[in-house]
């Protein structure tokens, strides 16, 4: 039987399906709900949340990423580096491009403190749908499928590799 049960984030936005993503660090774990995500600590308590996806990104001036609450979340605890990675996928002009996915990792071990912010742009022309990610020593490994703009045509799987060491140390600047 399960040592620790509470319950999580509900589907608050109601987006169908819902999307559940959620990971556990050495004293947190991280729940993503479709567009709102919350912070816990291992005995169930909430320290944060439910926040938007876009708050995570707030203060990102001029990214989609800090207006485009899209959804298709991940919440992963980088163990190697005691860090959060946590993206959700951004489409300002959906069914159009361009297509971005947004990522966030975590400045110290706490997943309730303050984050490095990025946004990629993924393509002009095919939606990165269903991202899941891997982390690894020297990066994070994101697999997608991918569909073409307005028409929503199959166009294959898509991998994208994002250095560990880049996302992780610095901040972009976008303006």
């Amino acid at each position: 039987s399960p040592t620790t049960s509470f319950d999580g984030v509900n589907n608050r936005d109601s987006v169908l399906p819902p999307d559940v993503n959620g990971d556990v660090g050495p004293n947190h774990y991280v729940q993503w709900v479709n567009l709102s995500y919350a912070v816990y600590n291992k005995s169930g308590t909430r320290l944060a949340g439910p926040l938007s996806g876009t708050q995570l990104f707030s203060g990102f001036a001029g990214t989609e990423c800090a207006t485009s609450n899209d959804g298709d979340p991940i919440a992963l605890y980088d163990e190697l580096a005691d860090r959060w990675m946590l993206s959700q996928f951004a489409l300002p002009s959906y069914p159009s491009g361009p297509f971005y996915q947004c990522i966030a990792v975590s400045q110290t071990g706490d997943p309730a403190g303050a984050y490095y912010r990025y946004q990629f742009k993924i393509s002009d022309t095919k939606l990165n749908d269903y991202p899941k990610f891997g982390v690894w020593s020297d990066g994070y490994y994101m697999t997608m499928n991918q569909y073409t703009s307005l028409s929503l045509q199959w166009a294959g799987q898509g991998v994208v590799a994002f250095d560990r060491a880049d996302v992780r140390e610095r901040v972009p600047d976008v303006s």
